[in-house]
């Protein structure tokens, strides 16, 4: 007997039962989906991949009338459009996986805008997963649904953002970080030793940001590790997903020392980056800032680097960030030293004008708006994220470092900060550390 992936979608304009129900099935082999999408009301009339090329992958789209008629139905740029349906009518057609198997396929991995077509709707999704091969299981970056760990909600969010599906050899693994789930899916290895030192580490930096922060962003979080051959780094790429949910993606070299790990600055960093929301692709410089910021201060916190090489790495940042300037504010450039480390000066400026000013910190203030505001789904500018900020800070400091320091100037004015703490540099590079001059505020920031 086949069974079907299911999506149901509530529909509130219509009754507490009207639903349309995706149908998918994962067949044996990995390389195919079978997809029908019926309803117990109409068709939503538009749908959409989140990426028009991936209409290549589409086969066999077919409209199936309840009258017992069979139409071809076409894609055009990645886009279904449907009239005149009826109650009854399905909607079915097939995805070819093949190019998305990995672990000499075993796995797929795939971007759920290369196959899902998502209907123009407010309608909530409830997602339900099936296989013909029992064995395989499924990670996603939805939350689950109904105490059942196969069915998922799928929250609402901009179709051309990206997120990932893995489905069949995958080793699943849940770590809770007081309300946190991080739930961790590894591909690429068997080896039982290497993931649990894998599971180990992602656990070990998720507690130090929650130790050194005073907290870790409360929901579930999805982490893909996914193996590979030698590298030249522990941690050659990864980045922060936020299509459907908070996830994580790590590449890992499998032969490394797991030291080598706990070393790389990569997992501190990419964690950092869920304690903000979803922000617009031309303020995304807060979130690269905030992140750097955060894993330069806690990894010297936590006494993985000492408080003067944590100076040294700012410093130093700050220098590559000064060299990449090109005459554009942060909002505007695309220049990746300049807008990671002119982001990282703006949230430390801003760190030491709230230790100066006030009884709070950077992450006193990140922390409150984790909690009131950083699961939504929509997406923030940088001007209502300062403005948020501000209020929950009850000062301007975000805002009026936005207009001066962010989006008036190419780089931010950091070296008076700097001088303020007693922090310089010498001509050959060398850090200068001045006792008599912040020393307090200094230590706070830096020190354990």
């Amino acid at each position: 007997m086949r069974y079907w992936l299911c999506i149901l979608f509530l529909m509130p304009f219509y009754d507490a039962y009207a639903s349309m129900n995706y149908q998918v099935l994962v067949n044996k082999n990995l390389k195919q989906l079978d997809v029908k999408i019926c309803s117990d009301q109409k068709l939503a009339n538009k749908y959409a991949l989140g990426r028009a090329r991936a209409s290549k992958n589409i086969k066999q789209l077919k409209l199936h009338q309840a009258i017992n008629i069979t139409r071809n139905l076409s894609l055009y740029r990645g886009r279904l459009y449907l009239s005149d349906t009826s109650v009854g009518d399905c909607i079915s057609y097939q995805v070819d996986l093949t190019k998305y198997l990995v672990d000499d396929n075993k796995t797929v991995l795939i971007d759920n805008r290369e196959w899902l077509l998502y209907p123009q709707t407010m309608q909530q999704l409830t997602v339900k997963f099936h296989f013909e091969n029992t064995k395989h299981k499924i990670s996603t970056p939805w939350p689950n649904s109904k105490d059942n760990n196969s069915d998922y909600m799928l929250p609402h969010y901009p179709k051309n953002q990206s997120s990932k599906i893995v489905i069949g050899n995958v080793h699943l693994e849940s770590i809770i970080i007081k309300n946190a789930i991080l739930e961790i899916a590894l591909i690429g290895t068997n080896n039982e030793k290497r993931l649990s030192e894998y599971i180990k580490w992602i656990k070990d930096t998720a507690e130090l940001l929650n130790t050194h922060t005073g907290l870790f962003p409360q929901r579930p979080v999805q982490i893909i590790l996914a193996a590979t051959g030698a590298q030249r780094e522990a941690v050659p790429w990864a980045e922060v997903q936020r299509g459907g949910g908070a996830s994580v993606h790590f590449y890992v070299d499998e032969f490394r020392d797991i030291n080598d790990f706990y070393q790389d600055w990569t997992a501190v960093h990419e964690l950092s980056h869920l304690y903000l929301p979803n922000l617009k692709t031309e303020d995304l410089w807060l979130s690269e800032g905030l992140a750097t910021y955060y894993q330069v201060v806690l990894r010297a916190k936590a006494k993985i680097t000492t408080s003067s090489k944590g100076w040294e790495r700012l410093l130093s940042g700050f220098n590559r960030g000064k060299r990449a300037d090109n005459g554009l504010n942060l909002r505007q450039t695309n220049a990746t030293q300049h807008y990671y480390w002119g982001g990282t000066a703006y949230f430390f400026m801003a760190d030491v004008a709230l230790r100066t000013h006030t009884n709070q910190t950077l992450f006193s203030v990140m922390n409150q708006f984790v909690n009131c505001c950083v699961n939504g789904t929509s997406q923030w500018t940088a001007e209502r994220f300062t403005a948020k900020l501000d209020l929950l800070s009850h000062t301007r400091i975000f805002t009026e470092l936005l207009e001066k320091e962010a989006l008036s100037r190419s780089f931010p004015n950091v070296d008076p900060v700097l001088a303020r703490l007693g922090v310089s540099q010498s001509f050959w590079g060398r850090i200068r550390i001045d006792d008599d001059q912040g020393h307090e505020i200094r230590k706070q920031i830096m020190s354990p």
